[in-house]
């Protein structure tokens, strides 16, 4: 089989400024000031903000920044070139919507080995996101350790954050903590002095207001806030008492981050959550409309009082991230053929994936124990995989209902998403994700906005990423396809430009990275 245009042109490239630039793959090396522009030639360049594709056209980079964009015969001068071989030149991916500290279908009660395995995945992690374009994660309930951990590994997206999630004294959050006091875990926390809301002992209130609480996730470094809706539906036996948010409350926490020019974000699945957030006036939902209260799971037709609600938010300011792969990681349970993909092993390493495919198994008869007669007649295997399968299929159908009435949606794969199941793996889940979005019917131009301009935009990012323009961080990505006409082109990446510094897509994968040890 021929090599690809971009592989012929760029190692000739590399070979004759070889004593200009450090080689494509590997490390990025610190660049001196007098370090030589790159130009990236022969492009077909997507870029968001343009009615169409820019034919022959040329970005010349200096350092981190995206510096001049054309088309055409240009001087290159002394400068490093990457030949893109009419490949599509589009701008790095963003996912909205990231939790970096959990490990994908990885838990202890399943695994003698679990640091060692834990260890490894978070290691690759970082690359992983980086083999499948994402140059810019967000991360919705951040700590600082793991941001560390992820920022001190040598490749790794840019890393944006929410801080630790903004919880309730006597929320829903504070229900996991087991009796500790929510100060131990969420400093920050909220008091609902609207609603009577507990004051722990020796707590000062004025240190726990809308206003703190946002200074808190300031003082984190986060640019953003997360707040939660859950009714805690699925709790087993029931969940004990907890208090959800007022909406006076959530309103002046919302005026509170605006004033520091923050998007809010929801955690809500449910009837109740969405028709909050419209009350309230929150920026961003952290996931769709999955939950139909008063129905059986596979009811195929929402009420029409979630018709209405669905209508209503897709009328709205309020960006929605649908995050089906959050569903599908419960129904990988049932899925046989999905540790089969071969992109798993590009992803997470070898002794990883061996787990996956052998304790981790385990999950699935607890999975039923618990939840089985909540979902199917049955309590078989299949039984869970056609109730799973129809839950998919009508959430899917409601997404496409709202795109039709201009839902603005956000791209965010909820990785790696805690529960049972192990369809979560960093990067891939994301690619997974932008399937599921074409399988629902949204259009391929919505996706690449998404995964693009619009998340920065929502996240005030648009400054310094989301399209290919004079000023902008050099986040690039080389494709061999045509993303806006097939969604497979998201999984034919060439190479990686992250911050100006050029990546073989190779270098990045977990098979790679196993076999340089």
């Amino acid at each position: 089989m021929p090599s690809h245009p971009l592989s012929t042109c760029l190692a000739s490239a590399l070979l004759l400024g070889a004593a200009l630039s450090q080689p494509v793959s590997g490390q990025p090396a610190l660049r001196s000031g007098l370090a030589p522009d790159l130009i990236i030639l022969n492009a077909i360049l997507l870029s968001p903000e343009r009615d169409a594709p820019l034919e022959d056209a040329w970005v010349r980079v200096s350092g981190d920044r995206i510096i001049e964009t054309g088309s055409g015969p240009i001087d290159v001068g002394a400068a490093r070139i990457i030949d893109a071989g009419q490949g599509f030149l589009i701008p790095g991916l963003i996912d909205s919507h990231v939790h970096l500290y959990h490990a994908t279908g990885l838990r202890r009660r399943y695994s003698e080995d679990y640091e060692a395995l834990y260890q490894d995945y978070m290691a690759q992690q970082p690359r992983s996101f980086l083999f499948h374009g994402f140059t810019t994660v967000i991360e919705l309930n951040a700590d600082a350790a793991t941001n560390a951990r992820f920022e001190a590994a040598p490749l790794h997206p840019h890393l944006v954050h929410c801080g630790q999630g903004v919880v309730l004294s006597d929320g829903f959050m504070a229900l996991e903590l087991g009796g500790e006091p929510v100060g131990d875990t969420y400093p920050g926390y909220l008091i609902d002095t609207h609603a009577a809301g507990l004051v722990p002992e020796g707590a000062d209130i004025a240190a726990h207001t809308p206003e703190a609480a946002v200074a808190s996730v300031l003082d984190q470094g986060g640019q953003c806030i997360k707040l939660y809706y859950e009714e805690a539906l699925w709790w087993p036996g029931g969940a004990p008492a907890f208090r959800l948010p007022s909406v006076d409350i959530v309103r002046d926490v919302v005026r509170a981050a605006h004033a520091e020019n923050l998007p809010v974000l929801l955690h809500a699945t449910t009837p109740a959550g969405h028709a909050f957030a419209l009350e309230a006036g929150v920026d961003i939902l952290a996931h769709g409309l999955w939950e139909w209260t008063d129905q059986s799971f596979t009811d195929p037709q929402p009420s029409a009082e979630i018709e209405s609600i669905a209508r209503r938010i897709s009328h709205s300011p309020i960006a929605v991230q649908p995050t089906v792969q959050t569903l599908r990681n419960t129904a990988s349970l049932f899925d046989a053929t999905l540790l089969e993909d071969r992109g798993w092993t590009n992803v997470v390493p070898a002794a990883y994936l061996g787990y996956l495919r052998g304790d981790a198994q385990a999950q699935r008869q607890h999975f039923i124990g618990m939840f089985g007669q909540m979902i199917a007649e049955g309590d078989e295997a299949t039984d869970m995989a056609a109730a799973q399968s129809a839950f998919l299929n009508r959430y899917e159908d409601l997404i496409w209902e709202m795109s039709t009435e201009q839902a603005r949606f956000l791209f965010g794969s909820d990785t790696a998403v805690g529960g049972f199941g192990w369809a979560s793996p960093p990067g891939l889940a994301g690619y997974w994700e932008m399937q599921n979005w074409i399988e629902a019917g949204i259009s391929p131009a919505t996706l690449f906005r998404s995964l693009t301009i619009d998340n920065a935009v929502a996240f005030g990012l648009a400054g310094e990423i989301g399209t290919i323009e004079a000023g902008k961080r050099a986040d690039l990505l080389i494709l061999r396809a045509n993303p806006l006409l097939d969604v497979t082109a998201y999984d034919r990446i060439d190479m990686v430009l992250l911050a100006g510094q050029p990546l073989e897509r190779s270098v990045l994968s977990a098979r790679q990275s196993e076999a340089a040890r």
